[in-house]
């Protein structure tokens, strides 16, 4: 089982996000400076890679989906303005005592992120399944135990290697998120994190640097709205 990781914060598909911009920047450093964030998931899934930009990276504070990326606006946000710092968390091995450190994370944080490899669920990986479905029985167990829950945000890597994700346009990407969370284990995921109004899913990939400017930018919208 992967490094789960605490990002203490004052805290998520590139080319499908339609013109949208983040024009209340203020309001995300005040709902989240200071905040605690749990990044949970499989080996592989992208926790470190996601982890290191929420620390370093920045992301514009426009997205249109018809502008290059180096042609995206020039105004930055810099997360390091959400004096996010990490805290560190000894590598865990794949065998079920490794879920107790998983607990301890999941207990301290404000907002929980759960990492998925979106791709190999949409392809039928039973074993991919299998996992999900296991840290969910977990997860879903600790929710429940929470008053208030933390937010809860699954986010759903690596869909570069999805054809179908490729080829939707921007107007459609509602209709893949949507049929996304028709699978069986996405529905049954959802539903052990407390119902659709608890636990928000987002879809992309970190491929690039573009690529995950756009993830996290959606998680942004979506930790506001």
């Amino acid at each position: 089982m992967a490094l789960p990781v605490l990002v203490w914060i004052g805290i998520g598909v590139a080319s499908l996000l339609v013109g949208t911009t983040i024009a209340k920047w203020d309001d995300i450093v005040v709902a989240l400076k200071g905040k605690r964030l749990a990044v949970l998931g499989a080996r592989g899934v992208g926790k470190t890679h996601l982890v290191k930009f929420l620390t370093t990276g920045s992301i514009p504070a426009e997205y249109k989906q018809t502008v290059a990326p180096e042609k995206a606006s020039a105004r930055r946000f810099q997360l390091s303005d959400l004096d996010l710092k990490v805290k560190d968390t000894l590598d865990v091995s794949g065998d079920k005592a490794a879920y107790a450190e998983w607990k301890e994370l999941h207990d301290q944080a404000d907002l929980v992120f759960y990492l998925l490899r979106a791709d190999r669920l949409i392809a039928g990986d039973q074993d991919v399944e299998a996992r999900v479905r296991d840290d969910l029985r977990h997860i879903g167990g600790w929710l429940e135990g929470r008053a208030p829950r933390p937010r809860f945000f699954i986010i759903g890597t690596h869909c570069d290697f999805d054809a179908e994700f490729q080829s939707t346009s921007a107007d459609k990407i509602g209709d893949y998120v949507d049929k996304f969370r028709r699978l069986p284990i996405v529905s049954e995921l959802v539903a052990r994190a407390g119902g659709a109004q608890q636990a928000k899913v987002v879809l992309g990939s970190m491929k690039t640097i573009q690529d995950t400017e756009a993830l996290v930018y959606q998680v942004f919208t979506q930790v506001i709205s």
